[in-house]
């Protein structure tokens, strides 16, 4: 119990450094910033709101999801959306994994689908994570889709002939599959064999009925990894 306290609050503290480097170092005023969804976002939102009270600065935020406006709320920033402010000067989000070919599999909070599109959409793509998640082997986590309810079984066959396993994600505490900001069902799926993602990524969107599919590939510009007491950036610009 207490090495998993410990496990913990060193992930907190890596988490804590990468957004902290972020908010102090590539945000500046008069910027439209996209912010993703997750665990790690929440520290980089509290930097943001830090940063904002401190230096009085005017930037306008674009969340990725219902959960990020949430988080915003709480710490009384407002925010726009893609529709008034399509050209993000900067979009900042986390990655479930990403391999030593700086390729990320994100989805894990259910809005990859946005995610993507914000991140094509920015000028720069800021990718903060901790220690854990950097680097990490191709197969070590599923990838993520977000797919139709009508399409739950027709692509089953599809996704296996590419070698994969489906899984529909349900959530706790509610009764069926997890549902997107966008009203659709979200999925998971495990591959045994290593594959090339940057086919994978255009052949999964090829099969009728997935919306999207969490596989980023050459898409980040920057990824800042947290450490304990210090941070690691890799430049891909």
């Amino acid at each position: 119990m207490a090495n998993e306290r410990d496990n913990n609050s060193t992930k907190e503290q890596e988490k804590t450094q990468a957004a902290l480097k972020v908010a102090k170092e590539f945000i500046y005023d008069d910027f439209v910033l996209g912010i993703g969804t997750g665990s790690t976002v929440k520290f980089f939102i509290k930097a943001i709101a830090e940063l904002i009270e401190k230096n009085g600065l005017d930037i306008i935020l674009v969340p990725s999801s219902l959960d990020t406006q949430l988080e915003l709320a709480k710490v009384g920033l407002s925010y726009s959306s893609l529709l008034e402010f399509p050209d993000l000067d900067v979009y900042v989000d986390s990655a479930d994994i990403i391999t030593k070919d700086h390729v990320l599999i994100k989805g894990g909070g259910a809005a990859l689908t946005k995610e993507k599109i914000m991140a094509k959409a920015a000028k720069e793509f800021i990718v903060i994570v901790d220690d854990s998640k950097y680097p990490r082997n191709l197969l070590s986590h599923p990838v993520p889709v977000e797919l139709l309810p009508s399409a739950i079984n027709t692509i089953i066959q599809p996704i296996f002939n590419l070698g994969g396993e489906f899984e529909l994600r349900y959530g706790k505490g509610k009764i069926g599959p997890i549902i997107t900001d966008n009203g659709n069902c979200i999925g998971d799926i495990s591959f045994s064999a290593l594959y090339d993602p940057t086919e994978m990524e255009k052949v999964l969107n090829i099969i009728p009925g997935i919306i999207e599919n969490g596989l980023f590939v050459s898409y980040a510009h920057r990824i800042i990894i947290g450490r304990k007491d210090d941070v690691e950036i890799i430049d891909l610009m």
